[in-house]
């Protein structure tokens, strides 16, 4: 079985973006640009990858969500200045430059987000071992025996059958969903159960830390007791901090909180399945022009100082243009 790289492009770009601030060429920040090829190439080589995907998110990317919740994500909007927007934009049109000539296979879809592609993904491919590169912790709702996610802000990855961290509670995977549909996920401005997180939904449900667990179980659970609490009645009655919407809370929040193709468009779901099954035309593709875009960006000069220096940055990807290249060959006919 081949190893998969999925990469959720934005997350990892903005990792970059943020979190390496002080490396410029010239008057241009490059943080991103270096550490998502840094991180790509090192993670190739890691798991000794037969093929990467990048998806990106496209544009107007969360209407589909916000015509079932309109808060979605408001939260996010006006907290970046234009001059940042402007150096995040120009560095993600550079990576998708790189990817071009160093055979990684990468797509956006407008009125899609990079997340619901993945999962997409996911669902349809038969036979590859996927690792999925996010800081989104959403996506621990797509582990699987053939999915493993790779959460970029803990460096660590999570596997099938294991314990995942949400908000310091460890749950299994499979309750991902559950739980963030009843405390609410304020990094998408999805409002939970007022007065409810993940420690006080373990103490009313216990079993959301040992077993998979559905939102009725945990209800049902509740109307068992004889006598019942303030999160308990809250959670009956559907109530945030903007109002008690009854049972429909839960429903929307565990429509939206959910990822894949009821969230694509026709467009989107082809192009997945275009993605995972084509080759990739050498034509036009070699790693010296990554090396000229390397020059050009200033990445050479970040590297240490020894001979081999460029060529051990770029061996990862080398060996993964030679895969595809085979691919190529062999199905070209």
């Amino acid at each position: 079985m081949s190893t998969t790289l999925l990469i959720d492009g934005n997350s990892l770009l903005k990792t970059g973006f943020h979190g390496v601030k002080n490396m410029y060429n010239g008057a241009d920040h490059i943080g991103g640009l270096y550490h998502f090829l840094n991180t790509l190439r090192k993670q190739i080589d890691i798991n000794l990858a037969n093929k990467v995907v990048v998806f990106w998110d496209g544009k107007n990317n969360s209407k589909p969500r916000r015509d079932i919740y309109p808060n979605y994500k408001l939260n996010r909007i006006g907290n970046t200045s234009t001059e940042e927007q402007e150096s995040f934009n120009k560095q993600q049109n550079r990576v998708r430059q790189y990817l071009e000539e160093l055979y990684v296979r990468q797509a956006h879809f407008d009125y899609c987000e990079g997340d619901d592609c993945l999962a997409e993904y996911c669902r349809i491919s038969d036979d590859e071992d996927i690792i999925v590169f996010t800081s989104d912790r959403d996506i621990l709702q797509l582990i699987s025996p053939k999915v493993s996610v790779y959460i970029l802000s803990l460096h660590k990855i999570f596997r099938n059958g294991g314990l995942v961290p949400l908000n310091r509670v460890d749950i299994p995977h499979e309750n991902v969903r559950v739980v963030k549909t009843i405390c609410g996920d304020s990094s998408d401005n999805i409002f939970g159960i007022k007065n409810v997180g993940v420690k006080s939904l373990a103490n009313i449900a216990p079993k959301i830390l040992t077993e998979e667990v559905m939102v009725n179980d945990i209800i049902n659970t509740i109307k068992s007791k004889e006598k019942t609490n303030k999160r308990e009645e809250n959670i009956l009655k559907g109530v945030t901090k903007e109002g008690e919407f009854g049972i429909e809370t839960l429903q929307k929040n565990y429509e939206v909180i959910g990822m894949g193709r009821q969230f694509l468009t026709n467009e989107a779901i082809k192009g997945v399945l275009e993605l995972s099954k084509e080759t990739m035309d050498p034509e036009g593709r070699h790693w010296k022009n990554a090396l000229n875009l390397m020059m050009s960006d200033g990445l050479l000069s970040i590297l240490p100082k020894t001979n081999d220096t460029w060529t051990e940055f770029v061996r990862p990807f080398l060996r993964l243009s030679r895969i595809e290249n085979d691919f190529y060959n062999k199905n070209k006919n």
